[in-house]
């Protein structure tokens, strides 16, 4: 089955779809100025969606979330 039989598009168009940086979709969205992500502001606080080196990302440490510090951070150079 083609994807123009299955969701009435072109493939070219769900190439482009595929290929696509979507925007927000609710007022909880919002794209991350510092990594550019597609971020969910969450109902008890914080934000979800942002890169693993972003600043405001939330780092999971069991049942709590914490910003990470500088030494969280994986530099690449295995330190």
């Amino acid at each position: 089955m083609s994807a123009e039989q299955l969701l009435g598009i072109s493939l070219d168009e769900l190439r482009a779809r595929e290929q696509s940086n979507p925007g927000p979709t609710t007022s909880r969205e919002f794209r991350c100025d510092e990594c550019g992500a597609r971020c969910t502001r969450l109902t008890e606080g914080g934000e979800a969606g942002h890169r693993y080196d972003c600043s405001r990302r939330l780092q999971r440490t069991g049942d709590e979330r914490v910003c990470p510090s500088l030494d969280d951070l994986d530099r690449g150079d295995g330190e």
